[in-house]
This record gives C-alpha cells, sequence and structure tokens, in this order.
C-alpha cells in the first residue's frame, strides 16, 4: 500500500473517528429534538401521553383502565409498557421544575438520546467481537448515523430508543454465553442476567420475542453441540457456579428475576390466558366506544368494516405481492422525509444515499449467497445475528400481512421497524463483501468511500433539514432562522432531486 493508502486505512479504523461519528449522532439527535415540532410522526404523543398516564401510579401493576385513559387503547393490557412506566419517574421531577409542554418534551427527548446513543456504543462492541476489522466497524457505524430517520428517532419520545441499548446488551451477553459454552465453563449470572435483559426488552416492545426465541434457539443448539446429552454437567456448573457468587450479587438477581417475571406474568401470561394472545385488540378488553377513542383503533375498525361491506378491495391478496411490497417500502422508509404535528407530509428520500444504499444490497445479498459458507460456517456470532434477524423479519411480515388483510391498509412498512436488526445484517453483509475483496485493498477503500461520501450527500440530519419547511419546527424565532439558514447552505452543496411524492423516480 501507498503512504496515502495506509494514512487513510489508520484514519478509518481510529478510535478518534468513532467518536466523532458519535459526536455527530449526538449533533444530529440533538438538532431534531431541539428543532422538530411535537408530536412526531412516530407516535411521540402516543408515547408522551402513556408516560403521563403511568406517572399516577407507583407499580406498573394495572388491574383496570387508568381514568380518562381510553385516547391509548386497553392501558391495563398493553404488554409493552416497561417503557413508558420507567420514563414517568423522570417526568414526574421534570414536572416539578418545568411546566411548559415544549420544555417537558424536549428534556424527554435528551434522555431518549442519551439512551439511544449507549447502543451505538455497546453495538461497536458488538461489530468487534464478531471479528470485523475495525475500519468496517467505524464505517458500519458512520453508516447507520447517516440513515435519515436514526437521528430522527433518537430525537423523540418512543419506546424503540430504550429498546435498542437492550437488545446490544442482551446480544453482547449471548455473545459472552456462547464462548463460555465453548470453553465449558457456563456462568449461571450471566444467563440470568441475559434474562433479566430479555423480560425487560419483551416489555418494551413484545416485538423482542422473535429475538427472544431466538437466543433460546440458538443457545440450546451451542449446549446440545458441545455437551451432547449430557445435560447434567450442565446443570452441575450451573449450580457450582452460583455458589461461587456473592450474597448480594444473588439477591439483586433474585429480586430482579422475580419483579420482572411477575411483571411478565401479570401482563404476558394473563393476556395470553384470558384473550389467547400477547396483545389482545382493544374491543377484546374494552367497550367499542370507549375503544372508538383510541384513533388508531378507531381507523383500523372503520377500514376493516369498509372491506367487510365490500366498499374496499384488497390489492396484495398474493403473499409473494405482499412482501415485494413489504421490501419497497422499507427501503423506501429509512430514507424519506416525514413531519410532525397531525398531517405527517411524507417527501422522497434524497438520491444519492438511496441510491448508494441500493448498491450496497445488491453487492451484499450477491456476496452473502455467493461466500454463505465462509460467511457464517466458523462465525457462530453471524449466525446467531443471522437467526435472529429471519426470525424477526418473519414474524414482522406476518403481523404486517395479517393486518392487511383486516384493513386493507399497508402497515408495519416503516423502516424505523429494521433499525433493531439493521447493525446484525450490516455485520453480515459487511463481512461477506470483505471475504468477497479479500487482497483488494484498493477496491475496499474506494468502494466504503465512495458509499461514505454517496451517504453524507443528504443523509442523516440533511435529509430534514432539506426536506422540512417552517411547519415542521417549534414555534420558536431562533429555531425557525437557524433551520432556514441550514437549509440554505445545505442546499447549495446537495443534490435534492424532486420534492414531489409522487414521482416517477418512486414507482407511483
Amino acid at each position: 500500500m501507498g503512504k496515502t493508502t495506509i494514512k487513510i486505512h489508520a484514519i478509518l479504523g481510529s478510535k478518534k473517528l468513532f467518536w466523532v461519528i458519535f459526536s455527530i449522532f449526538i449533533l444530529e439527535a440533538s438538532w431534531i429534538a431541539l428543532s422538530a415540532v411535537y408530536p412526531q410522526a412516530f407516535d411521540e404523543n402516543f408515547h408522551f401521553g402513556l408516560i403521563k398516564v403511568y406517572s399516577h401510579y407507583w407499580l406498573p401493576f394495572l388491574n383496570q383502565q387508568p381514568p380518562g385513559a381510553d385516547a391509548f387503547g386497553a392501558v391495563a393490557r398493553d404488554p409493552a409498557f416497561l417503557y413508558h412506566y420507567l420514563m414517568s419517574f423522570p417526568y414526574r421531577l421534570i414536572e416539578l421544575f418545568v411546566h411548559s409542554l415544549e420544555g417537558q418534551v424536549i428534556v424527554l427527548r435528551f434522555i431518549n438520546i442519551a439512551l439511544f446513543a449507549s447502543s451505538i456504543i455497546l453495538f461497536r462492541k458488538i461489530l468487534k467481537w464478531t471479528g470485523l476489522s475495525k475500519q468496517l466497524v467505524n464505517l458500519i457505524l458512520f453508516l447507520f448515523i447517516l440513515i435519515p430517520i436514526v437521528p430522527q428517532l433518537a430525537g423523540q419520545i418512543n419506546y424503540d430508543n430504550l429498546l435498542m441499548p437492550l437488545i446490544a446488551t442482551a446480544c453482547l451477553l449471548t455473545f459472552k454465553i456462547i464462548d463460555q459454552i465453548n470453553l465449558k465453563i457456563i456462568n449461571i449470572s450471566t444467563i440470568t442476567w441475559l434474562l433479566v435483559v430479555s423480560l425487560m426488552a419483551t416489555m418494551v416492545q413484545y416485538q423482542f420475542g422473535p429475538i427472544f426465541l431466538a437466543t433460546i434457539l440458538y443457545l440450546g443448539y451451542q449446549i446440545y453441540r458441545k455437551y451432547k446429552l449430557n445435560y447434567w454437567k450442565v446443570f452441575s456448573q450451573l449450580y457450582l457456579s452460583w455458589k461461587q457468587q456473592s450474597l448480594i450479587l444473588k439477591l439483586v438477581l433474585t429480586v430482579l428475576v422475580f419483579f420482572l417475571l411477575a411483571m411478565f406474568i401479570q401482563r404476558d401470561g394473563y393476556n395470553i390466558y384470558q384473550y389467547h394472545t400477547v396483545a389482545p385488540s382493544c374491543d377484546q378488553v374494552l367497550s367499542i366506544d370507549s375503544c372508538k377513542q383510541y384513533s388508531v383503533w378507531d381507523a383500523n375498525y372503520i377500514r376493516h368494516n369498509d372491506i367487510a361491506n365490500h366498499s374496499v378491495s384488497i390489492t396484495y391478496m398474493n403473499p409473494v405481492f405482499y412482501i415485494g411490497s413489504w421490501i419497497y417500502w422499507m427501503w423506501y422508509r429509512l430514507f424519506f422525509a416525514i413531519n410532525g404535528i397531525n398531517s405527517f407530509t411524507n417527501y422522497p428520500p434524497l438520491p444519492l444515499p438511496i441510491a448508494a444504499l441500493t448498491v450496497v444490497l445488491i453487492l451484499a445479498t450477491y456476496s452473502i449467497i455467493r461466500y454463505r459458507k465462509r460467511v457464517f460456517y466458523h462465525n457462530p456470532y453471524l449466525q446467531f445475528m443471522g437467526l435472529s434477524s429471519l426470525m424477526y423479519i418473519t414474524i414482522l411480515i406476518f403481523e404486517g400481512y395479517k393486518s392487511y388483510l383486516y384493513t386493507g391498509t399497508l402497515e408495519l412498512m416503516n423502516g424505523r421497524y429494521l433499525i433493531p436488526i439493521i447493525i446484525f445484517l450490516a455485520a453480515i453483509g459487511g463481512t461477506a463483501l470483505s471475504i468477497s475483496l479479500k487482497g483488494l485493498i484498493y477496491r475496499k477503500l474506494f468502494l466504503g468511500l465512495f458509499v461514505l461520501i454517496m451517504f453524507l450527500e443528504g443523509g442523516g440530519l440533511l435529509t430534514f433539514i432539506i426536506r422540512s419547511d417552517s411547519s415542521w419546527y417549534w414555534s420558536n424565532s431562533t429555531v425557525v432562522k437557524v433551520n432556514h439558514v441550514a437549509k440554505k447552505i445545505t442546499t447549495k452543496i446537495i443534490v435534492k432531486g424532486s420534492k414531489n411524492y409522487t414521482t416517477k423516480n418512486w414507482f407511483f
């Protein structure tokens, strides 16, 4: 390699670059938090409203619908409640000192930024654990924070921001257990911590369930592969490791598991027993009149009646066509722009970042198919990531298709639903691309820099700035002025493409 190439290679793999990436993310999300009007499009008013509901309760065990909570559905039976319950405690403190809605929202948004930011540090550890080069780790994280909806999600009140660090923590604990199994030194405290984190993640978002199930299946497979049928040895190791733990740790783990299992059984367990589903529909719990106050349920109820009365037809009855639509909308809505308030105006992605994404997806998919044995065969971490991603996506598509048949509306097709597993997919794709370009250092550098430059041409926060207008901002003269100046500067150096939502470039 030449001196210039060596220098670029060293910079791309440096820890300083990671902290630059991290700082850019904080800047992006903070800009959104301080600029974007409340409520933002990803159900921000729903989450904030539930936080305020839970602020009246010290324990999360709700036996009946809270007064005035019908606008949020069947709250007492909602399995995704832990984020709102936990966030209610900082809200109680904030409410004492900050009395304006804007101030309360902004403070809560910054707590959410801190939660999401912690996951980036954890995901860096995950990527390094899989054996990826420092250069590729930094590149993946840089591209990740330049996906437009990532800072927009992090900069608002949303339960995904707590789910992200929990997923990353569960993944790290799973990796640690895999290593322990290979060394035949299974530690019960690691398994217990994994159980604690997984239960918390499931109660933050029950969609974590497929990842939880993948974790159980994969670790079970690893134990069987290493120990065969000698399960007595597994139990004896677990018992011995428990005896070696300190009394304080035993008490902490016991109390945590007991309390979390109690919450899990009180919500999920009771729902399965009483309603035969983890997440019962609002009308299974409350009256139709009460449920009509919940706008999401009411809209779906009206659409379903239209289908039942044959006034609306279902376009994608064939699951294959539905999956094709699902793939397109996920691709599109990772990079599109969407505003707040109630209209939720959508604008197309900026052309260069999404074009670069398309190139990467095509190359990575081809490389994964061609080198699948070399990618997965000797790497249990990527095997786990692949299984988790496959199960997560399968359930997401299944739930979306079932909902579509009920309402005739394409739901669960927002790119933000892929954010929890994007790093998993990037690790697999990045490994495959590295194998396909093995020994071709100049091609690797060219491809990496090309994609990064294209993402910088409007990715991340820049999509919000360029596509936004005054209706997207807080009603504050400074906020409006700063965003207008930023827009004026960036539009001179960024390729905008058409702002027309029905442009033929996006197949409408």
